[in-house]
């Protein structure tokens, strides 16, 4: 009758061990079920990461030629009114009569 007893306990205990095992299973499924979406999460966030990325780039070399642009443009301008008082000059406007 012992070993009956015995048998007993370990079925006992090997089905709550199963059971144990159903239930790490289940959790095991979920915890990979979330790992999966942060992985996709991630991946998102690293797409937008990209393209914020290049539109600030996009963004400094259109201001890198804007700048070309003014720079440019003030010196005509600045060398326009220096061959104007050259000129000037050259023409005798400066001389007192």
């Amino acid at each position: 009758m012992a070993e009956m007893q015995i048998l007993n306990d370990i079925a006992v205990k090997v089905g709550k061990l199963e059971a144990l095992q159903e239930t790490n299973a289940k959790a095991i499924s979920d915890l990979t079920s979330s790992v999966n979406r942060l992985v996709d999460r991630l991946g998102q966030s690293d797409d937008l990461a990209r393209e914020a990325d290049q539109r600030a780039r996009s963004a400094h070399h259109r201001l890198d030629k804007i700048d070309k642009i003014i720079f440019w443009c003030g010196s005509t301008v600045i060398g326009g009114i220096i061959v104007t008082i050259v000129a000037y000059g050259m023409k005798g406007g400066f001389t007192t009569p």
